[in-house]
């Protein structure tokens, strides 16, 4: 199996830079940033708590604003996907071992820097968001059975404590754990593929816990935001 994943590397290589660099191109259209420019000519990073993100924009612009925000960010990371997967496959004549959907290092890869180009933006300073939303829209299209739960933990979370960044922080810790469950034992991926898919969504997981570290700290001080609660 590492033989043909080197082999993978070594023929592939130009898709899959080609993939990361579209994917990052992409996710840093940042869809607050945008909006917030486009209703009220000013920059969500200056309002608010600073994040230049989909809830963010519901507390500082509005719910249509909000809307727009969210449709942007989630588009943008299922688009990476689409495109991620035909590179690879179309570049690559459709490569795929039996022990290894190659394909879905060109998915995984263009969800990665779609989430990386969120964060930190080329076009906008490398101030962006969390990649919430964009975590979301990737998994949509990789597994929309994970994506739907995670979603419903996160829903559940905001709904009893009514912190969004608790509700995030939930949805993406078990996101490598249903990933993993799904791939091998619902799905009966080998055992490759599955560690692969888990591996990415762990490391995914990781960057966008990272990322809310100060929401974490808040949380412990009893000092983060609720819905519905003034600043």
């Amino acid at each position: 199996m590492l033989n043909q994943m080197i082999d993978f590397l070594l023929n592939c290589w130009p898709s899959l830079i080609l993939t990361a660099l579209t994917a990052y191109l992409l996710g840093s259209l940042n869809s607050a940033i945008i909006v917030t420019k486009l209703f009220s000519h000013s920059d969500i990073r200056d309002s608010g708590s600073g994040n230049a993100g989909a809830t963010n924009v519901l507390r500082s612009q509005g719910k249509l604003p909000a809307l727009f925000t969210t449709v942007g960010d989630l588009g943008k990371s299922i688009a990476a996907v689409f495109i991620g997967g035909f590179l690879v496959s179309e570049m690559n004549g459709g490569y795929i071992d039996g022990s290894m959907k190659f394909v879905l290092v060109g998915k995984y890869l263009a969800g990665l820097f779609c989430i990386i180009g969120h964060i930190y933006p080329l076009y906008f300073g490398f101030r962006g968001g969390k990649g919430v939303l964009t975590t979301l829209g990737m998994m949509i299209i990789l597994d929309w059975r994970v994506a739907l739960i995670c979603l419903g933990v996160f829903i559940i979370i905001v709904l009893i404590f009514r912190m969004v960044s608790l509700g995030s922080i939930s949805a993406v810790f078990v996101l490598p754990i249903l990933t993993g469950i799904f791939s091998r034992l619902v799905d009966g991926n080998s055992a490759v593929t599955t560690l692969f898919c888990i591996v990415m969504t762990t490391f995914i997981a990781l960057i966008l816990i990272l990322k809310h570290i100060p929401n974490i700290k808040r949380i412990i001080n009893g000092t983060e935001s609720k819905l519905g609660s003034k600043k």
